[in-house]
């Protein structure tokens, strides 16, 4: 079985969600409480019904308990039994795989399925049904599921307790693969008669006085005594259970294990442990060093060994770079949340270019991990922004971190405007920071505008390099010169600003220097278009190292168009 439709109301953080998941791998990320572990609540609440149900007013959307809590869950894949008409074939609907929608009644060309709700009200008690448009039509009181099917609908939620799954727990991974074996009870019995074998054998005179007086009362008040008190151990009142056994390595339990490897271990259990199903797995990563994150996430999209061989359908969360760069686009999903309306969109259904978007998953998933992502048109300007928050956090402003700002490199000027678009479909705010001297994708970059994208591209069809050259003090350009030669040596900076300064019938840097007296437009142009094709700044440590120049620098240079950029970047990071 795997879930296809997902509708919640009025549940926490969420007053509305509709969603069609993957079959296969659903990892959720989303900044700060944009709901994902709501999502995963909500899930596991509709498909475990139980005769109890720990609710409180905080669980209904803005402590509004006059609007009923209520989740419906939609299931295709149905075992045959479920299909029959003494069970749910008469409650059936149809599954449009091709437009992701629900038709209410199964035909040609639809996928039979089951949709099972959750309904909450202000009495705090849940109540569990089978739902479709004819029941509600009807009046009559909804169906509900059977609690041995219930037990099949029931996930599987990775926690952060797994050791309880390295037990013989009664509701243990262990146990459920077990289930066909014979043997646990007489095992129990056996055990409880030799312990009291062993109590018996022991020393009985440190209960003696004890006794001996309970049985002097006894008959004093004519309690009838049949033959002799003694001290016996009540088995019963041990409890020697199916929780007591746990899984050994040796003499040592393995519910010691640490956090990682008991998860790692829990994993493989239940991904082995009977048919294909659905498994829930809240920040996926804790406990778990990167490579160990990486074998995790591999095992779980295999499809399994055992007969059935389908992969199961996971629920996951995540706030790990490492989960997001390890996963394919189709197996992520970005969680929004705007005055309780939560909306998942798919990185791969979402995007124009897939391979663009895979890129980015690999290169920077810092960035799908953040709310707001600055996209540069290359490393230079990746690394200027970078440089500029470090130097705003000396200025008293909030750090790139606190706004969850990044930074990232779009690729180029036609590979950067179908980044931006991309993220702007996937509910990131975004500024799309462009070089104005080769004009970028025109159908993209408007696109990328109309959804949203804040676009700066720097006046008068010029790099970003020739931008600060043309606006620094003159000490500022002499100091990025400087750092060029850090970055390249002297001799080649030398070499390259003499021929164009030559070429442009100029003197020469070697023959004339660089005092103030060469401070004119001309030479300005001319050593930025040489620091741009020499690339020169086209690294993103060497962009941030230019923000240490241009820092002390902006109240002298506050009305030129480098200064006017940076202020309106830093007014989007702010959200002014």
């Amino acid at each position: 079985m795997r879930i296809v439709f997902l509708e919640i109301q009025n549940f926490r953080g969420i007053h509305s969600l509709v969603w069609a998941p993957a079959p296969g791998m659903n990892c959720l990320n989303g900044p700060r409480d944009s709901t994902k572990t709501t999502i995963l609540d909500a899930i596991e609440l509709c498909l475990n019904p139980r005769s109890y149900i720990f609710a409180d007013d905080c669980d209904f959307y803005d402590l509004n308990v006059k609007k009923e809590i209520r989740i419906t869950v939609t299931l295709a894949g149905l075992p045959s039994s479920f299909k029959t008409e003494d069970r749910y074939g008469l409650h059936l609907r149809g599954w449009d795989q091709a437009e992701m929608k629900i038709i209410d009644e199964p035909g040609a060309g639809l996928e039979e399925a089951l949709s099972i709700t959750v309904v909450i009200d202000q009495s705090l008690e849940a109540r569990w049904s089978i739902q479709n448009d004819r029941i509600d039509a009807s009046e009559s009181d909804s169906p509900t599921v059977r609690y041995k099917d219930a037990k099949q609908l029931a996930t599987n939620r990775l926690g952060p307790f797994a050791e309880r799954h390295l037990g013989w727990g009664r509701t243990s991974v262990l146990t459920r693969i077990g289930e066909a074996g014979e043997g646990f009870s007489l095992q129990l019995a056996e055990a409880g008669r030799a312990a009291r074998t062993s109590f018996k054998a022991g020393d009985q005179g440190v209960f003696k006085k004890a006794v001996d007086r309970a049985e002097e009362l006894s008959k004093l008040f004519a309690v009838p005594v049949r033959g002799k008190f003694t001290a016996e151990l009540d088995v019963q009142g041990v409890s020697i259970t199916s929780g007591g056994i746990s899984l050994h390595d040796g003499n040592l339990p393995l519910r010691r294990l640490g956090t990682g490897s008991a998860r790692l271990l829990v994993s493989a259990l239940q991904h082995d442990a009977g048919p294909p199903h659905i498994a829930i797995i809240d920040e996926i990563e804790h406990g778990l060093e990167p490579h160990r994150v990486a074998r995790l996430l591999k095992y779980l999209k295999t499809p399994k060994s055992n007969e059935d061989g389908g992969q199961p359908q996971i629920f996951a969360t995540t706030h790990s770079p490492v989960v997001i760069r390890e996963l394919t686009a189709a197996d992520i999903f970005a969680v929004r949340s705007t005055s309780g309306i939560t909306t998942v969109a798919s990185v791969a259904a979402t995007a124009k270019d897939i391979n663009t978007a895979q890129q980015h998953l690999r290169g920077t998933p810092e960035a799908f991990l953040a709310r707001k992502v600055l996209v540069g048109e290359g490393r230079t300007e990746q690394g200027f922004a970078r440089g500029l928050d470090e130097w705003w956090q000396t200025s008293d402003f909030d750090s790139f971190a606190l706004q969850s700002v990044v930074a990232i490199d779009g690729g180029g000027k036609d590979k950067a405007p179908l980044v931006a678009e991309h993220l702007r479909d996937l509910g990131y705010e975004v500024l799309l920071v462009l070089d104005s001297d080769e004009a970028p994708n025109p159908d993209a970059l408007k696109r990328a505008e109309e959804k949203g994208t804040i676009v700066h591209q720097w006046p008068g069809e010029c790099s970003t390099e020739e931008r600060l050259f043309l606006d620094l003090p003159w000490n500022g350009v002499r100091d990025m010169i400087k750092l060029a030669v850090t970055f390249v040596g002297q001799d080649s900076v030398m070499a390259v600003m003499d021929r164009a300064l030559s070429a442009a019938d100029l003197p020469t840097v070697t023959d004339a220097k660089l005092g103030a007296e060469r401070d004119t437009p001309a030479v300005r142009r001319i050593l930025g278009k040489v620091a741009k094709d020499k690339s020169w700044f086209k690294d993103i440590t060497r962009g941030e190292q230019l923000a240490a120049i241009i820092g002390p620098c902006m109240a002298e240079i506050a009305e030129t168009p480098l200064a006017l950029g940076i202020y309106a970047m830093r007014g989007w990071v702010d959200g002014r």
